[in-house]
């Protein structure tokens, strides 16, 4: 068996060898050594030769999720038509990924004999890896609220780690822009963030003049969102609490509750829809974020990649969608970090819940990010502009 990416070079490049696939030979797209996947030194995971760099000055492997930043460069070679270069913190300088340095001989195995023959970098993986996430159909999926609220108490600090004051990549450049427009002015408001979680979107909303309180279900959440605002005193109140129990909060007490991607993790949507409705005052506002129901939560969801871990855009062929009114639970995690729960429900869900309290629905945005931002972040938000991962809506409490 020959592997996928020889047999592709070679009929470009008569002179590229024809190597055995040793890798993934049950799979669709078997691979030779050379183009399998390689460890990086920072975080240690194995990842697609496309989306790994090699630094000569440290002899090192760089990632392109640990990378300082990473651009996308438009030089043809082989049957592609990028690469990625990927910025190394060892030497501050961006380094081609393992693909282009191939095919212009600098690859560390074609530069250094040792290497080749250790293999040094290769991942020692027979095969990909199986996906990371598990659908549970409504009727078996039975989940406490103290289940959730573990799940996330345990994921919590790796979550926030992730975040700028700005939140992640999604919410700075997707969600957020369209959430605080809905919102309009928010100075002298008060404003519930239901589902804080480490109370980014909380603080940015004070520093807007807005009277904050945060709630969240995971304890451990709440108290670095306290921490946080022990370091800058802002005046965010913050409680634990389930959003479909905000006994501690009277009616009729905010002028805007926000919930940034939550509702589709709370247990019981139309309890939580009750209590948000029943703590904001006439004529206000609901401004909520969710996965959007339509594509990235059905039970069968994802890219078809041709090999599936590939970085590289191209080989992203299409995004798939099935049973998407089976409604469930899903399972997942991201690495080998601990699971948490999500629920898919049809659009339509949310649609009768909003209606069944006598929420006026004002505002219906399918975000989408900024041609700078696409062009600053390409690896991270270029899907963005071919699937509308997020949905926003805006109602008002009639």
């Amino acid at each position: 068996m020959i592997c996928r990416y020889c047999q592709q070079i070679h009929a470009i490049d008569r002179v590229h060898p024809l190597r055995k696939a040793t890798r993934d030979t049950e799979g669709n797209y078997p691979r030779c050594d050379w183009h399998w996947r390689y460890v990086c030194n920072t975080c240690g995971r194995p990842r697609h030769f496309n989306g790994m760099a090699w630094c000569e000055r440290a002899r090192k492997f760089i990632c392109i999720s640990c990378a300082k930043s990473h651009r996308l460069v438009h030089q043809a070679f082989w049957k592609w038509k990028t690469h990625y270069a990927i910025r190394c913190e060892a030497c501050d300088e961006y380094h081609p990924t393992l693909d282009f340095l191939e095919s212009q001989g600098r690859h560390p195995w074609q530069l250094h004999k040792d290497m080749l023959k250790k293999r040094t970098g290769m991942s020692q993986e027979p095969a990909l890896p199986k996906e990371s996430s598990i659908f549970v159909p409504k009727k078996k999926a039975e989940i406490s609220e103290k289940t959730t609220a573990e799940a996330w108490n345990a994921l919590a600090e790796k979550w926030v780690e992730r975040y700028s004051e700005h939140g992640d990549l999604n919410r700075e450049h997707i969600i957020d822009p369209t959430m605080l427009h809905i919102m309009g002015p928010v100075k002298n408001l008060s404003v519930l963030d239901a589902g804080c979680g480490g109370g980014y979107f909380s603080r940015l909303l004070t520093k807007k003049g807005a009277r904050v309180v945060g709630v969240d279900i995971s304890q451990r959440l709440i108290e670095i969102a306290k921490q946080k605002e022990n370091e800058e005193r802002l005046g965010i109140k913050y409680y634990v609490c389930s959003l479909c129990n905000l006994a501690m909060l009277q009616d009729e007490m905010f002028d805007i509750v926000v919930s940034n991607l939550v509702l589709m993790d709370v247990t019981d949507l139309d309890e939580a829809m009750i209590e948000l409705h029943r703590v904001l005052k006439r004529e206000g506002k609901l401004v909520f974020s969710i996965m959007h129901p339509c594509f990235s939560s059905p039970p069968i969801h994802g890219w078809l990649r041709e090999p599936r871990d590939s970085q590289r855009e191209e080989d992203w062929l299409h995004w798939k969608v099935d049973r998407y009114f089976e409604r469930g639970m899903e399972t997942w995690w991201l690495y080998d970090w601990p699971a948490v729960f999500s629920f898919h429900r049809p659009l339509s869900d949310y649609m009768k819940a909003l209606f069944a309290r006598g929420f006026i629905i004002t505002s219906f945005e399918e975000p989408v990010p900024s041609k700078k931002a696409v062009r600053e972040h390409h690896r991270e938000l270029s899907d963005s502009e071919r699937v509308p991962w997020f949905l926003v809506l805006g109602a008002t409490k009639q």
